[in-house]
């Protein structure tokens, strides 16, 4: 009775503080979900996007297909996820990440086991990959894992997406020897598609576990509350050391920005250059005269060089302007690319790979980082449904067209120039862009 007393006397905002310190005290769930996501990451993403390096050629040898024809079921499948970036936004606004995420894993998981038990001519392939994979890629994508570290963190948002981002080329290092072993021991490719599907069961139930935001547990971004910090004032909020936008822009603010057309060309280049690498670097490496093993080997070196440069790249771009940083990085790609393109020794092609894959990886955890910094937390997954409809059909160009470039010429002489030149154009792009100024905060000056 005299508890009841004395808490019924406590004023309210010191029971405000009470129950606040209370929800604090628990553990802050940010890390659970970063935890969460960099297995799903290494599961699916790992085991299915980079185990394409390593089970594309083999599907091309096997049915002796034509190398550009074959590679119009990948240009399709950019085009498909490209296209449903915007359902993939709508569904993460109405359903959380969670739900998004599982239905994406599953239209994932149904596309591998269709490609096993179904794909015997090229149309087949081109329909389900193209179609059915696209669309699961949309759902199942960065979009969902950058969306929930974006609605957790803040002061180390760049750090967690590099987090969780090495995921995904953790687990296609491990893939490509574990995928090249099973196909060799059970003699087809069908069975590298079987170990890819297993892992994304593995992803489906981890996904389960996932929070969407921090609110759906009584948490906090960065777990700080706001409360509890009124009433301590010895504990300030976290300060971010990059630039923060204080505005969320709408899309038609954004795309009257100079800085949005900066952003546009630095990614569609990464992406077009680790495609190409991915979906063709295995088959030129062997046109120059390198082993299968050697081959397998080098692409390991650029998918493990992926990884170790996202971590990196995060930390960096929470405490350095991400402007000279992705100069600095898009520099080093460029002479990376030219690297690969003109050097045949196994040290040299090794050297390139890695450079390659860094700054490659690094810009997956730069890249969503920018966007929100820029333009407002709250618009990132909006302006990312816009953006992708508009960026990766270009980015689809490169599997198919390369293919392409290679059966007309017998090289891809063509493509390495073209892909410099987008390298150079990214560069300028890089050292141009600074952050854009919202009306309002002209106003407010």
């Amino acid at each position: 009775m005299a508890q009841e007393k004395a808490l019924a006397a406590t004023p309210a905002s010191e029971k405000e503080r009470a129950s606040s310190d209370a929800k604090s005290a628990r553990k802050f769930y940010g890390w659970n979900n970063a935890a969460l996501l960099f297995f799903i990451q290494f599961a699916a993403s790992g085991f299915v996007y980079f185990a394409y390096a390593a089970i594309f050629p083999a599907m091309v040898e096997d049915m002796n297909w034509n190398r550009g024809d074959a590679s119009i079921a990948h240009s399709l499948s950019f085009l498909v996820l490209g296209l449903s970036y915007p359902l993939t936004a709508w569904m993460i606004g109405k359903r959380g990440v969670r739900f998004t995420l599982t239905v994406g894993l599953i239209l994932m998981l149904i596309s591998l086991l269709m490609t096993v038990f179904f794909v015997t001519e090229i149309w087949h392939w081109t329909l389900i990959w193209g179609f059915v994979m696209g669309a699961a890629n949309a759902l199942a994508g960065p979009l969902c894992g950058q969306t929930v570290v974006i609605n957790w963190f803040n002061a180390k948002r760049a750090t967690v997406l590099g987090i969780i981002l090495t995921g995904n080329a953790l687990g296609g290092f491990f893939a490509q020897p574990i995928l090249i072993r099973v196909m060799e021991t059970f003699g087809t490719w069908q069975s590298g598609w079987l170990v890819s599907a297993a892992a994304v069961v593995g992803a489906l139930l981890l996904t389960q576990f996932i929070v969407n935001r921090p609110k759906d547990i009584g948490q906090h971004p960065d777990n700080f509350d706001p409360l509890a910090a009124r009433a301590d004032t010895q504990k300030p909020a976290p300060k971010p050391r990059t630039y923060r936008s204080e505005q969320n822009w709408t899309v038609r603010e954004v795309f009257h920005t100079r800085a949005v057309y900066f952003i546009m060309i630095i990614n569609v280049t990464y992406l077009s250059i680790g495609t190409f690498l991915l979906t063709h670097g295995s088959l030129y490496l062997s046109d120059i005269g390198i082993s299968k093993i050697q081959t397998a080997s080098i692409v390991s070196i650029f998918i493990i060089g992926s990884g170790l440069g996202r971590m990196p790249a995060g930390w960096l771009g929470d405490r350095f302007e991400l402007r000279w940083l992705m100069a600095a990085m898009m520099a080093a790609m460029l002479l990376a690319f030219i690297m690969l393109w003109t050097m045949a020794s196994l040290m040299g092609l090794g050297f390139a790979a890695f450079l390659l894959g860094l700054c490659y990886g690094g810009f997956f955890a730069l890249s969503p980082a920018l966007t929100s910094n820029f333009f407002g937390q709250e618009s990132f997954a909006k302006i990312n449904s816009v953006f992708a409809p508009l960026l990766l059909p270009f980015v689809a160009t490169a599997p198919a067209g390369a293919g392409y470039i290679f059966d007309i010429y017998g090289s891809y002489d063509l493509a390495f120039l073209i892909g410099s030149i987008l390298l150079g154009l990214s560069l300028i792009s890089a050292i141009c862009l600074t952050p854009p100024k919202h009306k309002t905060a002209d106003e407010g000056a």
